[in-house]
């Protein structure tokens, strides 16, 4: 079920979103619904990165709380530059999970 919502952009993003659209043969509700739901996606990945950099997540619970496989999740903290760490405390943790 999706539900309308209203926002005030400037004049000159709307005029952006309008090209793009135009540009990928879309509706503009259809391609901002799709930023939205990309910006959405790739902001839940920072904070689990920022979860896991703090130590506060293992790299799994980690990577299931930006809904990636643990591979891409490490995949992503390479590109950071953000080393990858596992203990046996990490080990136990998962096992639970």
């Amino acid at each position: 079920m999706s539900k309308t919502i209203s926002l005030r952009l400037p004049r000159e993003t709307i005029k952006k979103l309008r090209e793009l659209a135009d540009k990928e043969g879309k509706d503009r509700s259809t391609l901002i619904r799709e930023i939205l739901e990309h910006g959405v996606k790739e902001k839940n990945i920072d904070h689990a990165v920022e979860l896991y950099r703090r130590g506060q997540f293992t790299g799994w619970k980690a990577a299931q709380l930006a809904v990636i496989s643990l591979w891409s999740f490490y995949k992503i903290l390479a590109e950071k530059g953000i080393l990858i760490q596992y203990s046996e405390h990490d080990l136990e943790e998962d096992l639970k999970a």
